[in-house]
């Protein structure tokens, strides 16, 4: 059969592949040689007789039938992780639960709210890793995520915390009385920190009525930490994420020059397996999670 030629270390071999995109990436998570990684995942599709990656030069990309086995996989992992999770819990009178979020929000919103979580419930030890949205495949090494996008995660259950809304920061010393920001256009003058693309700033643009086409240009960043960095070590304006940047703004350290913002197209969502719901200890950290988003006022 294929599953006795399809064993553990393959599989995992062609999951990790699969999350990463890239032997190079799953090598390194593995701890393994890009050749050892190669070999696994030609043993899976061998045992299988298909081909479950398209590859090219810098990345693979699965087939149709990898992302079925990718789907199934995740699933049995996860599987497998919450067994051994919940006979740990059984077998100690320390809880724990592994949460998995994007680094921004980690730092700028999460971090600073932890003491409450520590102070509520002492019993329970959390786990904390970091992931871009594009690596945030699968959930099988985590109990919880906490996601940016649509919400639509299925199978896994999506409960959304809060939206967010994007309007120009920079730290105040950064504004020259010689450039003046009268009108919209006016920002053109300086620097325009970007994230992932210049679509945020066209949209803002828009929003702001201006109809005439502008030529945006400049650095463009994929990481919310490095872009609210730039902007507070006078390199430029950012459009900051509210509620992210609402400390910063409290404390003086970014100003907005425009009070007028957009809206993102997302959202923040604790993504979860439903039979965690079970789980005492997750719940005590969604319910955590809830009451902190209670508490933010309004945008």
């Amino acid at each position: 059969m294929a599953t006795s030629i399809c064993n553990l270390n393959a599989l995992r071999a062609f999951e990790a592949t699969a999350r990463k995109s890239s032997f190079t990436l799953a090598a390194q998570e593995l701890c393994v040689t890009q050749a050892a990684v190669s070999h696994q995942v030609r043993q899976v599709e061998d045992a299988l007789g298909v081909r479950l990656f398209e590859r090219t030069h810098r990345r693979v990309t699965l087939t149709d039938e990898g992302e079925r086995l990718f789907a199934a996989v995740t699933a049995g992992f996860r599987e497998i992780d919450n067994g051994l999770r919940d006979v740990s819990d059984a077998g100690t009178q320390k809880k724990t639960v592994t949460v998995q979020v994007t680094p921004s929000f980690g730092s700028r919103w999460l971090a600073r709210r932890l003491h409450y979580f520590w102070a509520a419930y002492p019993e329970i030890d959390l786990r904390i890793y970091h992931a871009l949205p594009h690596e945030q495949h699968g959930a099988h090494r985590v109990d919880m995520a906490i996601r940016w996008g649509s919400g639509n995660w299925a199978p896994l259950k999506s409960e959304k915390l809060f939206g967010a809304v994007l309007f120009p920061v920079c730290a105040p010393a950064y504004l020259r009385p010689d450039l003046p920001l009268a009108r919209a256009e006016d920002l053109l003058q300086y620097t325009l920190l970007h994230e992932d693309s210049y679509e945020d700033w066209t949209a803002w643009f828009r929003a702001a009525g201006i109809v005439r086409p502008i030529t945006l240009q400049g650095t463009i960043i994929d990481d919310t930490n490095t872009l609210l960095e730039a902007a507070l070590n006078l390199q430029g304006i950012a459009l900051g994420r509210l509620p992210l940047v609402r400390d910063q703004l409290e404390q003086g350290l970014l100003v907005k020059p425009f009070d007028l913002s957009i809206a993102c197209q997302g959202a923040y969502y604790l993504v979860y397996d439903e039979k965690l719901q079970a789980h005492d200890a997750c719940m005590k950290f969604r319910a955590f999670l809830f009451d902190q988003v209670g508490l933010l006022p309004a945008s």
